[in-house]
C-alpha cells in the first residue's frame, strides 16, 4: 500500500510540475454551447443576457444538416467589428459540425429560434432566446 502511495505521488508531483494547457478566456466572454440533434435544441430555452458578449457554439450532433434560425434575435445583438449577423438571421450547420459565432447581445427579451429544414420544426427543433436585462 505504501509503495502505491508513493508511486501516486511522484506521479502527481512529475504531472503538476508539466507545463498546462491553459484555457484562454473566450474573446466573446462566455461561451454558450448548443447542441443541434435530430429533431432538438440541447438546450430548448437558451439564456444570456444583455451586454455581455458570448460566444455562441453550435454542435450539430447528427449526420444530417441543421439550421439555427433566429432573425430577430440576431437583429436584437452587436457583431464584433468586421463581422455581421448572419444572412436572413440563419446560421446553417453541416453534420457532425459545429459553427461558433461571437456577439453580444443588445435588447432584452424572448426570441424564436427553431430549425428552418423541411419538417424538422413540426418534429420538434424549436425553443427560444430569452435575454434578461
Amino acid at each position: 500500500m505504501r509503495i502505491i502511495a508513493s508511486a501516486v505521488a511522484v506521479v502527481f508531483v512529475a504531472v503538476s510540475g508539466m507545463p498546462q494547457a491553459v484555457a484562454q478566456p473566450a474573446a466573446a466572454g462566455q461561451t454558450v454551447t448548443v447542441t443541434l440533434s435530430n429533431f432538438a435544441f440541447e438546450p430548448e430555452v437558451v439564456r444570456l443576457k444583455a451586454g455581455v458578449p458570448v460566444r455562441l457554439r453550435l454542435v450539430n450532433e447528427s449526420s444530417g444538416a441543421h439550421d439555427f434560425s433566429a432573425p430577430a434575435f440576431f437583429a436584437a445583438s452587436l457583431f464584433p467589428p468586421g463581422t455581421s449577423a448572419p444572412a436572413d438571421g440563419d446560421v446553417d450547420v453541416a453534420g457532425h459540425d459545429t459553427v461558433e459565432i461571437n456577439l453580444t447581445p443588445r435588447t432584452a427579451g424572448s426570441y424564436r429560434l427553431r430549425c428552418t429544414h423541411f419538417l424538422h420544426g413540426l418534429f420538434g427543433m424549436h425553443g427560444s432566446i430569452e435575454v434578461s436585462p
